[in-house]
Order: C-alpha cells, then structure tokens, then sequence
C-alpha cells in the first residue's frame, strides 16, 4: 500500500509537490495550514503565490480554506462570504474531481453559503443558494449528506412560511436519520416538531405532541451523553410547552442552559441560541404577550450588535481583499494602463453588494437561529458513509501526534475480512450497512483520548494514546468480539456474522508516520496470512506478564 508523505514536509518538499500536481498541492496545503498559528496570514500568502500562477482552481482552494478559517477561528462571517464567492466560479461538482472527497467542491461552498446567509438572517439569498444547493445533491448519488443541511433548510423554509417545502425537508430527514443513531433520530423529530409549531393550523399542536411522545432515546438516562441529554431536555421543554405547561418548560430550560454553561467545549453559539428561542415558544404557548416581547426585543439586541460587528470587521480587511482582486485582474494578463480602470469596476460592484446586503440584513434582523459553525469544519473531514473522521482528518492529527514525544502512543490498521464476499453475496447496501456497524463499534470503545478514521474501502485506523500494544490489543479483541455478536442486518434476512483482521504497533520506534502505518500494513496481511480475525503485532514486541 502506497502512503502520502505528511511527516513535516520541507519547502523543497512542498514546492516538488506543486509541480507534480498544483491542484492537489494547493488543497492539501490551504487544509493544514488553517489550525496553526497566523493561519490567516499564510493562507493569504499562500493564494498570493498561487494566483501569480494563473491556476484558478487551486487559488479556489485556498479561498475555501479562508472561509472555513473565518466561519470557524477568526469570527468574521462576512469575509467568508466574500471568499466563497469568490472561490465559486472554479469549483467543481464532487463526482467531477479525480479524487472526490479530497478537494473542496461546490457543494461544500453551497452549503456553506446558505448556511451563513441564513445566519445572517438574509433569508431570500440563503433560500436560493439553498435550493441549488439541494438539487445538486440530490442529482448526484455520491454527494454528501449530512443532518445539519436538512435541519438548516427546515428552519429557513418554516421561517419563510413555506410550510409545505419545510415539511418535505423534515420528512426527508427523518428518512435520513433512520440509519443513524437515536440520537439523531430524536434531532431530526425535533424539526418536523418545530415545523408544526410554526405554523400552527388545526391539528398541528396534537400532531406535534404525537411526534414529541414518539421521539424518546431507548437507552436510559445514565447512558446518555452530554449531547444526547441535551436533545432529550429541549424535546421535554417542547412538550411542556405545548401543554402550556411553562413553569415546567422553563425549569427544563434553565436545565438545559446549566448544561450548556458547564460543557463549553461541546456547545457552540447555535446552542445558546436555541436558548432564546426556546423561551419565545414557551411564552407563546403560555400567551404571555409582554413577555414575548421582551424576549424578541432582547434577541433583536443581540443580532443587531452581531451583524454590526461582522460588518465593521469586513470594512476593515477591504484594502487586503481589493489588492488580492488586483492580482487576479493581472491574471487575466489585462494591460497595466485597464488595472486601475478594472479595480475601481470591481471595487465599486463589491461595494454595492456590500450596501445592499447591509440593508438586507436590516429588514431581517428579527429572524434567529443560526447553523452549527463547529459543524462546518466535520464537513470537510468527515467520511460521508460512515460519519467517522476521513483519512485527511487522521493525517493531520498524526502531523501533529508525530510532532512531539510519541511514547505510549499506538496505531492499529484493521481490514474487515472477506468484504468482497459480504458485497457480492448480499449486496453493496449490506456491505454499507457492516462498515456503518462496525464504525459505530470502534467509536463506542475508544476512549474520549483516542480518535479512529476511515482509512480506505473496508479499512479504518486507529490511534490509542497512553497506552501499551498489549492493551491496544485488549481494545481490538473487545471490538472483534463486539463485531462477532451482531448476526441480524436490516439490510437482509440472512444472518451471518463478520470479523476483522489487525496490525498494531507503538509509534516511538518509528521516525515518521509513514513507515509506521506501512509496518501496520504489512502486520495486516500476515494477519490474513495466518487465519484472519486476529491482531499481529511487531516480532519484537513481548508477550505480557
């Protein structure tokens, strides 16, 4: 098996790269660069350097990455917009790119312009970058599709009382939640709920409590996660609300703002958000109108002093970006005597967008709810089958892993046995559905420390930190066996079970990742060589006491 370099790669390295392949070169760089320090100081001089190059479509990486870096770190929504449209025109369709799932692509920009336009509250143009970006999906098999996309556009559509497209989107979330945990099963219940709410006609509040009384986790209270309990505290605060109810509703929801205050690090600004909104449901359904009010007036607050600061933050990176648009006119090889001429077209034309969707975000400033930003970043380094990290996640992790004193740390490589057979006996969509199960097996027993990814079509790696091969060992047995037991699938009304086989090793003896997945790799297959369904580790490595 053949493993990209990532090992703190050089200059040299890095320049050999760009001339074996700009494209890639410009994704894989603007993607590492975007967690360091002075990201955004690299990244701008990273597009510099490459749009000296006339290549557009690697420059429209770069400005992906820019957007990614300010929707997530640099807290300027307004400067990501500017880059998604300016990276637009040279993006391409997933299925279109040699190597999907690795580039940044147009749905991604679509997603995420509708996502932060609706933020915003510019609701007409988040609307119609959200249905471009819903039939482009939906005409490609391969596309992504992700819960926060749906439950976006379910919120949007009932904001712009478009009731009928709203509930076509929450049921067709609902169906895409069904191969997915409870969890986010009782997420996708919540927003036809909210649909109900909204729009309230007869029948609509019954039908909500029906759905309320359907959306409940089977496992009990002392199994839930932060998440999870979370979701179950806004689903209880709904119900007392619709049964005006709204002492009840308000303890929960104090309930929930307690959790959310005591877990930051699982919570973003979408979370505290639905805060507010919550106590506007409540006091509607309790017919409190002083209190709506002053609910509304405080969250209208809020936004306006959030779209302001947003604004003066674009106004003051104007000069940069109108330097990076000269260089894109010098691109285009016009003549130096047009490039004034040019720049002052162009910065004119910015300008005006700029003032009108200043005044659009005026008139709207009363809608709420915003996308989950921590969210965004999981769509770029997320395997789409599985909802496991992908392998450009795992690399960087590893970058960084490999970075500092590795003592401790372990990686195994784990390859699900006879595949081909589960796919050509039962079918693709049974194979889909082994690797989803035994996705969900690895991240049920890895420690909050540890972190896994789909690693290639049947294979996922692993990394286990603080820990010895010998109890890495323990960790891939107790997952094999785990494996083992699972004999029903939806998918099919046979019954057989599947296992896999492993390659370990503890990474302080190896100079760079590189050698060390490889080594995996080769216990991997001695692993298949003796039997199957079992964990090879190194010849050196001692048995334990």
């Amino acid at each position: 098996m053949i493993v990209p370099k990532v090992s703190a790669p050089t200059e040299e390295d890095w320049q050999t790269f760009q001339k074996l392949d700009e494209l890639l070169y410009a994704s894989f760089r603007a993607g590492s660069l975007i967690q360091w320090e002075n990201a955004q100081e690299n990244l701008l001089y990273l597009k510099k350097q490459l749009l000296l190059s006339g290549n557009k479509a690697a420059v429209a990486q770069v400005a992906m990455a820019l957007a990614i870096y300010y929707f997530d770190y640099g807290n300027d929504v307004l400067s990501g917009i500017s880059e998604l449209l300016y990276a637009m025109p040279a993006l391409k369709n997933n299925d279109e790119y040699p190597q999907p799932n690795v580039f940044y692509d147009r749905e991604l920009a679509l997603f995420l312009l509708f996502a932060n336009l609706y933020d915003l509250g510019a609701f007409e143009a988040a609307y119609q970058y959200g249905v471009t970006f819903f039939n482009l999906i939906r005409s490609n098999s391969k596309s992504r599709r992700y819960l926060q996309e749906y439950f976006v556009m379910v919120n949007l559509t009932s904001e712009m009382q478009k009731y009928d497209e709203a509930m076509a989107y929450a049921d067709e979330l609902i169906f895409l939640a069904q191969s997915l945990n409870p969890s986010n099963q009782l997420y996708a219940l919540i927003a036809k709920v909210s649909v109900y709410a909204r729009r309230n006609k007869p029948g609509d509040l019954q039908a909500a409590l029906q759905l309320v009384e359907m959306a409940r986790l089977k496992s009990s209270p002392q199994e839930w996660d932060i998440i999870e309990q979370s979701r179950m505290l806004v689903l209880q605060s709904i119900q007392a609300g619709l049964k005006r109810n709204s002492a009840r509703a308000n303890t929960l929801v104090n309930e929930l703002s307690t959790l959310i205050s005591e877990n930051p690090d699982r919570f973003s600004s979408l979370d505290l958000k639905h805060l507010s909104l919550l106590r506007v449901f409540i006091a509607e359904t309790s017919n409190d109108a002083s209190l709506v009010k002053e609910i509304r007036l405080a969250r209208l607050e809020k936004e306006q002093a959030y779209v302001v600061t947003a604004l003066e933050k674009r106004l003051d990176s104007w000069s940069d970006e109108m330097a990076s648009d000269i260089t894109l006119v010098n691109l285009e090889n016009i003549q130096r005597r047009n490039e004034a001429q040019q720049q002052a077209i162009e910065t004119a034309n910015l300008k005006t967008i700029i003032i009108l969707l200043v005044a659009l975000l005026i008139g709207t400033l009363a809608a709420w709810l915003f996308v989950q930003r921590r969210r965004i970043h999981q769509l770029a380094y997320t395997d789409p089958l599985t909802n496991a990290p992908n392998r450009r996640y795992m690399f960087n992790l590893l970058t960084k892993v490999f970075s500092k004193t590795r003592k401790g740390n372990c990686i195994a490589l784990i390859d699900i046995d006879h595949f081909k057979k589960v796919n050509d006996t039962y079918g693709h969509q049974t194979g889909d559905e082994v690797l989803v199960k035994c996705s969900q097996l690895i991240r049920q027993r890895l420690r909050n420390t540890d972190q896994y990814c789909r690693y290639g079509g049947e294979e996922f790696l692993l990394l286990l930190k603080d820990t010895t091969v010998h109890q890495a060992q323990e960790v891939m047995d107790d997952i094999r066996c785990a494996l083992h037991t699972v004999t029903s699938w939806q998918s099919t009304e046979e019954e057989f079970t599947v296992s896999f086989s492993c390659g370990l090793v503890e990474l302080s003896t190896y100079e760079d990742i590189d050698k060390a997945i490889a080594h995996c790799d080769s216990l991997l297959y001695a692993a298949k060589s003796q039997g199957r369904g079992r964990t090879v580790l190194p010849q050196g490595a001692m048995q334990p006491a």
